[in-house]
């Protein structure tokens, strides 16, 4: 679960930016009406419903500030210096600049974000077809990888379902926009905007396919131990800790040994690689952060496997005590 006390929309901004104007589609990524679509061709601003994500340097593919469209990903969130956002190029432009209200920052079309693809163009991880989906960039060099990360995870709004909640941007917004000077990410001190935070979930995870639970054999507490399938029960080795991007038991973390399929997934001494970041998604998949790649049960084994969102790569959590 992810708390944010900044939580609440300017909706008064949204509405004075838009008044007269016919706004797009809702949620389910309806089409525009032909009032909203004559707005867009001539540049005047519209609302849109978007799924907001976040990343930053440690979880960027590859690690580092490097776009596939615009260099390094930079900005303070004016108007003449908006953010990076990654999304589907088909979606929004590149180039495009939005304004986010929640956030009060302009942000500007630099990257490619294959979730985003994927929401947008077919049956994505957090929904789809026609579900925007921008992933904004919070920097981060130079801080702890773990509050980074952190705060991430502590920025995305998500309904207590685990669905992705839908919050409105504005396309071609005016350049007069009240713009919030606090940074999303503070590299010297470590403070996420707002002072968003995220909360430790504890329980078990159940693989649909097999009914086994994901564990640390035995609690071993020995870095390197490989995660293995078994009989759910109320063993210590099968509470697992979820905070922000990191699976943990015992003081390790889960982590893929490389980023080929079937590679094996191991309990290892936490330290915020790239390969220990993971995100859980609304369609109960477990996907590495880097590539579109998700644990699942492989002949009975734990392993980095393809994403079907079949039974196999998707996994049912019971809160510890439940």
């Amino acid at each position: 679960m992810k708390s944010w006390s900044r939580i609440g929309i300017l909706t008064g901004v949204v509405a004075l930016c838009l008044a007269g104007l016919v706004a797009t589609g809702g949620p389910s990524g309806a089409s525009q009406s032909a009032a909203g679509t004559r707005a867009a061709a001539a540049g005047q601003p519209r609302s849109v419903e978007v799924y907001a994500t976040y990343y930053g340097w440690y979880d960027n593919t590859p690690p580092g500030c490097a776009t596939a469209y615009s260099g390094c990903a930079r900005g303070t969130g004016t108007y003449q210096h908006p953010i990076t956002f990654a999304s589907d190029k088909h979606e929004f432009p590149v180039g495009t600049i939005l304004y986010y209200p929640t956030i009060e920052k302009y942000v500007k079309m630099g990257d490619d974000c294959q979730e985003c693809d994927e929401d947008w163009s077919g049956k994505g991880p957090d929904g789809g077809p026609r579900l925007h989906h921008v992933d904004l960039w919070i920097g981060g060099k130079g801080g702890n990888e773990f509050d980074v990360i952190n705060c991430e995870d502590g920025l995305t709004q998500g309904l207590p379902s685990g669905a992705p909640l839908l919050t409105p941007f504005i396309v071609n917004p005016p350049a007069n926009l009240p713009v919030s000077t606090e940074p999303l990410f503070n590299s010297r001190t470590n403070h996420c905007f707002g002072g968003a935070t995220t909360s430790t979930t504890n329980g078990q995870y159940k693989d649909l396919k097999s009914g086994t639970c994901l564990a640390d054999p035995g609690y071993s507490g020995k870095s390197g131990t490989r995660a293995e399938l078994a009989p759910c029960s109320s063993t210590a080795g099968e509470n697992i800790a979820f905070d922000g991007a990191f699976f943990v038991v015992h003081n390790l973390c889960l982590q893929t040994q490389s980023g080929k399929f079937g590679a094996a997934i191991t309990f290892t001494t936490c330290n915020g690689n790239d390969r220990q970041q993971w995100e859980i998604n609304s369609n109960g998949t477990i996907a590495w952060i880097q590539y579109a790649r998700c644990i699942a049960d492989v002949s009975g084994k734990v392993e980095l496997a393809k994403c079907t969102n079949g039974a196999a790569d998707r996994w049912n959590f019971t809160s510890a005590g439940a």
